[in-house]
């Protein structure tokens, strides 16, 4: 399948509990559901100077980026 919704390069993927989290060149970070094949969530801006999303990771409830 393809996901889309990124208007920049993915760089970072990360999954946890069904859901597949991608960051991107466009500042946001995108959560999906695997099953569905659909987005779960509105996109997540990044709250820093960085425009890219390089690396995720999801720890318990959180996710970091």
């Amino acid at each position: 399948h393809t996901l889309t919704g990124h208007t920049g390069f993915v760089y970072a993927l990360a999954v946890a509990r069904g859901r597949l989290y991608s960051g991107s060149f466009d500042n946001t970070i995108r959560v999906w559901d695997i099953a569905q094949s659909q987005p779960v969530a509105v996109s997540l801006r990044t709250l820093t100077l960085v425009d890219t999303v390089f690396s995720l990771a999801v720890a318990g409830d959180r996710l970091y980026s």
